[in-house]
């Protein structure tokens, strides 16, 4: 037990030990002599002797350092015990007088320890013997804490043997402060020692406290100190029971609360995918409809350029066939006028009347060709519609932009599209109920509805169909858009050049026109509802609006699509793609 209670730095036993914050102890003193070394060295904490666990321990937090008072109580009980154990031994043999002497017991080993434990805090004892008589006081090498006497060697073994009922005795070494070992003091009575308790004011009073109209709690309810003891026990140990409850209160709730905390940060870094996702989509749809409304300014201007380019190259061209014409007339007059024998010019007479004519006709055309001529050199409306589309192409932005970006959805009917198929699979092997779309076989089918009379909104839920199982990232094929043509049974939306809409293919969403697939998001799970705005005009187009929501966010996903190919001045279906994977489910209140 002595390897329990010796100091890791001066390997001798405690001596007012204090208390590390990882729970080793440590003397006093041998602690302010490391702090001490380690201040001059400009070196901040310690190391544990024992563990070598790095403490944040400064020169001023040394004194905030709680005692270890039961390991001073246990390094005293056992300085006791080896005291009584060797007084006994020394009492029942007969040793030569060196050892059995005084001075030979003060100054062995297991003495010189107890001693140096003893007084390493106040140095040397300062009490002298109670009982010695001659002038030369001897130093106290002993003290009773029954008999509160201090006694030298000699006179330990004259007044006090190790006998009989002195053998209970607690004997110990003398420290400088006595007062502070001969037991707790009364607060009221500095001379009497605590021996009972006042259970009323929790606090150890003395006899003198509780004698009738002498102390102050008189009257209380007293107890004796082993009765307190338990009581104090018994509290101390509900306390505990309660204390370890909350700790267990306190750790479950700590422990959700950090799983809330994993919960909000995944939801938040959902949201901000989703966020960035409907961002991205309203720069696609702003871009993709500028683009299409830019091409197609484009467009008609070429085409007017075109018109009149044309005109102008016809003209170009009979004017090209005139010159010829006329130069071909040149070179004959000229031939003919150049010959030098009058016989020769005029056997050449006869082609005069020829020549004649065709100058004459080629008068009469460029005559009739002067208007068209006038018309095309002095026309400026060509330059000026190409002035003002520039202007125009500012507004019609404006307005493109304000189609996507205000919901006006007055005009749009809530509505059921109404599809007819056959009740029982036939050539086409679909089926379909009032509520509800679902298919045959293993290939996809797809519905076309009958068309629109005005602008119109209809939503699907899209479901797992009964059974259904396995990773909803494959094989779950599904969409939901219009189209100005009745699409075959076996074709998908959006994958010809007269029908759009919103696609789900390999666990993705997509738009899909012709073919052509623009990424929207990832398919999370199914159950997802679809929403589609169809607004018609027979001049401009259609203007398609979706709403993709899912079961966990709600509205997650908006999209606008201005459509004008193809789809301006014909009739609009509503059509739908089901595999034998989903199902689409209309709504029951409209």
């Amino acid at each position: 037990m002595e390897d329990e209670l010796t100091c890791p730095v001066c390997l001798e036993l405690y001596a007012d030990p204090l208390l590390l914050p990882c729970s080793h102890s440590i003397c006093k003193k041998c602690l302010h002599e490391i702090i001490d070394n380690r201040c001059k060295k400009g070196k901040e904490g310690l190391d544990c002797p024992s563990c070598r666990k790095s403490l944040a321990i400064t020169k001023s937090k040394v004194s905030k350092l709680p005692r270890n008072l039961a390991l001073e109580n246990v390094v005293f009980r056992y300085q006791e015990i080896q005291s009584q154990n060797l007084a006994r031994n020394l009492n029942s043999c007969e040793l030569p007088q060196d050892v059995t002497s005084p001075v030979s017991l003060c100054t062995s080993p297991v003495f010189l320890a107890e001693e140096q434990g003893s007084v390493r805090e106040g140095g040397e004892s300062l009490e002298h013997c109670g009982l010695c008589e001659d002038q030369s006081v001897s130093p106290a090498a002993w003290y009773c804490e029954q008999c509160c006497v201090a006694y030298c060697d000699l006179c330990l073994e004259t007044f006090h043997p190790h006998r009989g009922s002195l053998m209970l005795h607690k004997l110990r070494r003398p420290v400088k402060d006595e007062s502070t070992e001969r037991g707790t003091l009364c607060v009221d009575h500095e001379k009497e020692v605590c021996s009972i308790y006042c259970d009323q004011c929790h606090i150890l009073v003395c006899h003198l406290c509780v004698c009738e109209g002498i102390g102050k709690h008189s009257q209380h309810k007293i107890l004796s100190l082993d009765t307190a003891l338990e009581k104090t026990k018994v509290l101390l140990s509900s306390t505990e029971d309660k204390l370890h409850s909350v700790l267990a209160t306190l750790t479950e709730q700590t422990s959700k609360l950090e799983e809330n905390v994993k919960e909000i940060e995944g939801m938040h870094s959902e949201a901000c995918k989703k966020i960035d996702q409907q961002y991205q989509r309203c720069l696609d749809d702003i871009t993709a409809c500028l683009a299409q409304h830019r091409q197609q300014t484009l467009d008609k201007l070429c085409t007017a350029k075109s018109v009149v380019l044309e005109q102008h190259q016809n003209h170009i061209a009979d004017h090209s066939r005139q010159l010829e014409d006329t130069a071909a007339l040149l070179a004959t007059c000229g031939s003919m006028l150049a010959t030098d024998q009058g016989r020769e010019l005029l056997s050449r007479a006869g082609e005069l009347p020829g020549i004649v004519g065709k100058q004459e006709s080629t008068a009469d055309r460029l005559q009739s060709l002067k208007q068209a001529y006038q018309d095309l050199l002095y026309d400026r409306s060509i330059h000026q519609d190409l002035k003002q589309s520039v202007v125009d192409f500012h507004t019609s932005t404006l307005d493109c932009l304000k189609a996507l970006l205000v919901d006006d959805v007055s005009e749009c009917q809530n509505m059921i599209p109404v599809i007819k198929t056959s009740a029982s699979p036939g050539s086409d092997a679909v089926t379909t109920s009032s509520k509800c779309l679902t298919t045959w076989g293993f290939n996809s089918s797809t519905f076309t509805a009958e068309p629109l009379t005005r602008s119109a909104v209809w939503s699907v839920t899209v479901e797992k169909n009964t059974s259904q199982f396995g990773d909803h990232r494959a094989g779950y094929i599904f969409g939901v858009g219009i189209s100005c043509e009745k699409v075959p049974v076996k074709e998908q939306v959006g994958m010809n050049s007269y029908s759009s809409g919103i696609i789900c293919s390999s666990g993705n969403i997509m738009f899909s026109h012709n073919g052509k697939m623009e990424q929207l998001m990832p398919l999370d799970n199914l159950p997802l509802s679809v929403t589609v705005h169809c607004k018609v005009n027979q001049s401009k187009g259609v203007l398609l609006s979706y709403t993709i929501t899912d079961a966990t966010w709600g509205d997650s996903l908006h999209g606008k699509k201005i459509l004008c190919e193809k789809f301006i001045g014909k009739p609009i279906f509503p059509v739908f793609t089901v595999s034998q994977r989903v199902k689409m489910q209309f709504p029951t209140y409209v």
